[in-house]
């Protein structure tokens, strides 16, 4: 991804492994993806506006778990094509109302998907955001870094991820606990934070909350769980005194090194700045990005007004 290479590009994701993120590309040349290591990565780009943005793709779920499916077709639905676009939002419905439709009312690939050890746990982020969710095996996997969560602590294993979702549902309703975060909270959140020790005691006090929820209901096919979680970033200097990136990404040109990133955020520096720039990576997927050695746009700096 050099900036002497000329041609044409698309991000259509970001994969994270072992903590660690990776940018899916492809390219015109070599249509099949190829995962590139964010961190270090330098990306010197502008969008070009004469041609179609690209499918990222879709995600398939199985007794197996999760699996990436790319896709070649232009994006004609957002970052999608219909295709990709309508199988996930029918994955997505069977896989978040499973335990309101019942096993046999769903797809049998997701059934079997669901019919796994799930976890369910309760999130904090930056901003003081908070959520339950749940996650699928025993380890809990990559779920809290791909969404960025600051703080978790594991509350229950659960045997299945058709009564986890009960359970998730119960929690939210019980105390009017959200399952999701907007990602201008977490964009606002790194800017701005609230102190970790504050997080962290938000954080118990509501976890105390869930688990009287949960100890109240006589309910079968769960367990207990005491585990505490912190972003692998927490004491990355990265992230410490961030300003929001001053341009937009989808027009004009642009320069930047990753060095750090927490869920789809990215921590990047800009040649000729002193600052460390938040940037939200979204806004790329699947936009052709070319490559060059043009001329990149201004940045204008404002003081914060606060």
């Amino acid at each position: 991804m050099t900036s002497q290479v000329d041609g044409v590009y698309y991000l259509t994701g970001i994969r994270w492994k072992n903590n660690e993120p990776s940018l899916r590309v492809q390219t015109d040349e070599t249509p099949s993806a190829v995962l590139v290591e964010a961190r270090g990565l330098n990306l010197r780009f502008r969008t070009d506006v004469e041609k179609p943005g690209r499918c990222i793709g879709r995600t398939e779920r199985s007794v197996d778990g999760s699996s990436y499916v790319e896709c070649l077709s232009p994006s004609t639905r957002g970052r999608h094509c219909e295709r990709c676009q309508v199988i996930d939002n029918v994955s997505a419905a069977n896989m978040h109302q499973a335990h309101r439709k019942g096993r046999d009312s769903i797809d049998q690939r997701m059934a079997a998907y669901l019919s796994h050890p799930h976890r369910l746990y309760v999130a904090i982020f930056r901003d003081g955001s908070t959520k339950v969710g749940t996650t699928r095996g025993s380890d809990g996997g990559q779920r809290l870094i791909e969404q960025g969560a600051w703080f978790a602590k594991y509350v229950a294993h659960v045997e299945d991820g058709f009564l986890v979702r009960e359970l998730e549902d119960l929690v939210s309703q019980s105390i009017n606990l959200g399952q999701a975060v907007d990602t201008r909270k977490k964009f606002a959140g790194h800017l701005r934070g609230q102190r970790n020790s504050e997080l962290e005691t938000t954080l118990k006090d509501l976890t105390f909350e869930v688990e009287k929820v949960l100890q109240t209901q006589e309910i079968d096919g769960w367990g207990s769980l005491d585990e505490k979680w912190a972003n692998p970033a927490l004491n990355d200097e990265h992230w410490m005194d961030l300003v929001a990136y001053p341009s937009a990404l989808t027009r004009g040109a642009h320069e930047f090194t990753i060095h750090s990133m927490v869920g789809r955020l990215a921590a990047c520096d800009r040649p000729g700045f002193g600052e460390t720039f938040l940037l939200d990576t979204q806004p790329l997927l699947g936009r052709p990005l070319e490559r060059g050695d043009f001329e990149l746009d201004k940045l204008v700096l404002q003081e914060s007004l606060f």
